[in-house]
């Protein structure tokens, strides 16, 4: 009795094993597809993906273009195809703003559903961008951006205006080609080291703080410290009329204030 019981029970485990066995998704495929919108009468552009990168590029064009890269696994190509689908991407223009939007399925992530977002638009775009999972890059915009990210890194290059940036895990290297009085350079990460570039003749007030790392303030004729220890610094970036604002907070990692 002991014996038919045993290999009963190794049945039903060879059973449960075979049925619960996750599938393997060895094939990806991966579609583009371009969309573009009249930049008349848009003066802010709104990005948001799951799984994805985002880039965003100054154009002379008067278009907004947005090259859209999804992409998903499966057992074969016929899987993947069936499959493709599944993520939804949906754009709308609404009081002034380009709305573009990522959705996927969240209970099959074997799939590795993904989708990328490269665009270009005229300088003068407000940007505010999301991502989980992807990295962000903004190169030559002339109205600031808004950035959020749960896994990945920022990086913007000749970037004018105010820029507010919050990440969970990821670096951020900020090129600003402006930041002017009244502005605003509002950085936040838990993990990842902080660089901000400046013009030099930048007037700023600052106050730069990280839990575990350093704070370094580099390259200005004119530094004047109100808090000056390694971990925190805090003062006044150059000097005369009007005054942009700097906050930056880091959890891990280290922090540098630079002129370009």
């Amino acid at each position: 009795m002991k014996k038919h019981l045993f290999v009963l029970c190794c049945v039903i485990m060879v059973i449960v094993a075979c049925t619960t066995e996750t599938k393997e998704y060895d094939y990806e495929l991966e579609r583009t597809e371009t969309r573009t919108w009249p930049a008349t009468g848009i003066n802010q552009i709104n990005a948001a993906t799951v799984n994805g990168e985002i880039s965003v590029a100054a154009t002379l064009d008067t278009l907004i273009t947005a090259d859209i890269t999804r992409s998903c696994r499966g057992e074969d190509s016929l899987d993947a195809e069936d499959h493709i689908d599944d993520i939804e991407v949906t754009d709308n223009i609404a009081g002034g703003q380009l709305n573009l939007e990522a959705d996927m399925p969240d209970n099959d992530p074997g799939r590795n559903y993904r989708a990328d977002f490269d665009m270009t638009a005229p300088a003068a775009m407000f940007l505010d961008l999301a991502t989980v999972n992807g990295e962000v890059l903004i190169q030559n915009m002339t109205a600031g951006a808004r950035v959020r990210i749960t896994n990945g890194a920022v990086t913007t290059e000749n970037l004018s205006g105010s820029i507010d940036v919050a990440t969970v895990n990821g670096a951020m290297y900020c090129d600003m080609e402006e930041l002017a009085a009244n502005q605003l350079a509002l950085l936040t990460t838990t993990n990842g080291e902080v660089t901000l570039l400046l013009p030099s003749d930048v007037v700023a007030e600052f106050d730069a703080i990280t839990t575990n790392g350093e704070v370094m303030v580099t390259g200005f004729s004119s530094v004047t410290y109100t808090t000056n220890q390694m971990s925190h610094k805090a003062g006044t970036i150059g000097s005369g009329g009007g005054s942009a604002t700097i906050d930056i907070t880091v959890v891990n990692g280290n922090i540098t204030i630079q002129a370009r």
